[in-house]
């Protein structure tokens, strides 16, 4: 436990408390207030589903089938997910949350050893009480996590270059981060290095010394050991989406400098008011550098490490805000160094006093932009209209009957906890026409009247509004939800007809059924080409799985044994 020393305006144990109440409190504040699936929930989420019903814990796949993004981000929100056994918000937000809490106390640290207690203390409080970090705290996107990762890395760079620390940390750490979000981890992480020259002209030298060789040993045996098994699992596939669709995509979508003013104003407005004070602190550290070496060295690696990172992102065309969140902890340990200049004649009573304002002004204009503004967000206003039609579904069976998707938003299957490619409109009014009973989401429902023609009765059995207008519409060849009777469904090219059984996630490849007593599954190939079809059954008591090769128009009965 760190112990207190002469300059700690508040005991080290209560400053990390301090910086977990307001963590939590943002938390609190985005969880409770306008609830958005439609961000990037339905992503992250499709990815955790198919880790918790199908368990592809190495190469998760979104909702079309995807996989483009690193797999950290994704297990740790399964991980959160697990006691409950469903996809939640909470789940989802919690390693964004942690993330967040753990690079504020980083800070702290680093703060308190190198510019005092008191720096520490106001650069962890610059980076939580802003909107990036409101916003960074309840993400379902990988910048939360990411910007801790490099924040890690980075410091284990500046120990090793400073204190000539093992180099392993910093390439273990930067494996890390590039399962977190890719190889740009590494360069970011290491911007900071860029102050050795700078420090070999104008100060004392410091020379990189130490060996790399087991830590980049290890950073391939970790990045391209998992890289090879998704590899195997997803084919080639996970090279045209994570290498050619995400990472060479973003980089060439427009030309270099398109937008290149952009994320300089990005980073003063989500890091406001205080990153008014770290671009004090970026002049003042250049024109009236530090007399102490250790203390000018962190002074310029956190310029490089800031600098460079907001040059590559000005250079790229990819110039959404949230790229910015790694370099904000350079930024905000620089704000709150100054900032302790700004507040030095400020007792400690004092400090502790204008901190707490600070931190229920910032709660309350938070709470009424999440709480109040917000609600008039489209977005906002789709996922209300998404809980609502679920609530309908749930109340009336539960769980207990299987639907088919048309045209409707995948958050619409996270809530309901369901994972399956769309039907076409075609593929719908075939089942609506079909004696089997079946119950399809649409959302343009007037399309699908047109194609189920006039000769098919269609039954409304819920529906959900926007706008004052309809926007996801039950319909049936029932004109109520029976979840005793056999339902058919349209997962891709197959037709799947259950009954006592209710498919808890479908994939062209892999059909994953919750068991029931005397339930069946009938499957039919309606594709024009052979489908190799896998069926597991959920909390049967058995290991494995049967697979087989469905020729087109053949059809595969299966029941639990």
């Amino acid at each position: 436990m760190k112990t207190a020393r002469p300059d700690d305006p508040v005991a080290p144990w209560a400053v990390h408390a301090i910086l977990a109440a307001v963590t939590s409190c943002l938390f609190a504040i985005r969880l409770t207030g306008a609830e958005n699936l439609f961000d990037n929930e339905d992503r992250l989420g499709a990815y955790v589903l198919d880790i918790l019903q199908g368990g592809s814990w190495i190469c998760p796949h979104d909702s079309l089938g995807n996989t483009d993004k690193p797999p950290l981000l994704a297990w740790l929100a399964t991980l959160a997910a697990l006691p409950s056994g469903r996809v939640t918000p909470f789940a989802l937000y919690l390693p964004s949350a942690l993330a967040t809490l753990a690079t504020a106390a980083i800070l702290y640290a680093v703060g308190r050893r190198w510019f005092g207690a008191r720096s520490g203390l106001l650069g962890a409080l610059s980076y939580l009480l802003c909107d990036a970090a409101a916003r960074q705290v309840a993400t379902a996107r990988w910048d939360g996590l990411f910007a801790l990762t490099v924040t890690l890395a980075a410091v284990a760079a500046f120990r090793a270059w400073v204190e000539g620390a093992s180099w392993t940390w910093f390439w273990l750490l930067a494996a890390v981060s590039t399962l977190t979000k890719g190889p740009v981890g590494v360069v970011l992480a290491g911007a900071g290095l860029l102050a050795v020259p700078w420090e070999r002209r104008t100060g004392r030298a410091r020379p990189l010394i130490g060996s790399h060789r087991a830590g980049i040993l290890l950073f391939l045996l970790i990045v391209f050991g998992w890289f090879a098994l998704a590899l195997r699992v997803a084919g080639r596939h996970l090279v045209d989406d994570m290498i050619f669709g995400e990472l060479v995509g973003h980089a060439v979508e427009h030309a270099p400098f398109r937008h290149f003013y952009v994320p300089p104003g990005d980073y003063l407005a989500m890091a406001a008011p205080w990153s008014v004070f770290a671009c004090i602190g970026l002049v003042r550290l250049v024109v009236r550098p530090a007399a102490d070496d250790a203390t000018r060295s962190l002074e310029r690696f956190l310029f490089c490490w800031f600098f460079a990172g907001l040059l590559l992102f000005s250079v790229v065309p990819h110039t959404a805000a949230r790229l910015l969140y790694p370099i904000l902890p350079p930024a905000a340990l620089l704000a709150g160094r100054e900032l302790a200049r700004w507040t030095a004649a400020l007792s400690d009573r004092r400090l502790v006093a204008t901190a707490a304002a600070a931190v229920v002004v910032a709660a309350l204009a938070f709470g009424y932009r999440y709480h109040h503004h917000l609600q008039k967000d489209d977005m906002v206003q789709r996922t209300t209209a998404v809980r609502a039609l679920a609530r309908q579904i749930e109340s009336a069976v539960g769980d207990g009957v299987s639907l088919t998707f048309v045209d409707t938003p995948f958050p619409l299957q996270l809530v309901l906890d369901v994972m399956r490619p769309a039907a076409s409109f075609a593929q719908a009014a075939s089942l609506l026409g079909a004696d089997a009973a079946a119950f399809v989401v649409v959302e343009d429902f007037d399309r699908l009247r047109r194609v189920v023609g006039p000769g098919v009765r269609l039954y409304e059995l819920a529906r959900s509004d926007w706008k004052g207008v309809p926007y996801l519409r039950l319909v049936g060849n029932r004109p109520h939800l029976d979840r005793a009777a056999p339902v058919a469904v349209f997962d891709g090219p197959i037709r799947v007809t259950v009954d006592g059984l209710r498919p808890a996630r479908i994939s062209e490849r892999e059909l994953i059924l919750r068991v029931a007593k005397g339930g069946t599954a009938r499957m039919v190939n309606e594709a024009n080409t052979a489908r190799t079809l896998r069926v597991r059954f959920l909390d049967d008591g058995k290991r494995g799985s049967r697979e087989r090769v469905l020729a087109p128009g053949e059809t595969w009965v299966v029941a639990p044994e």
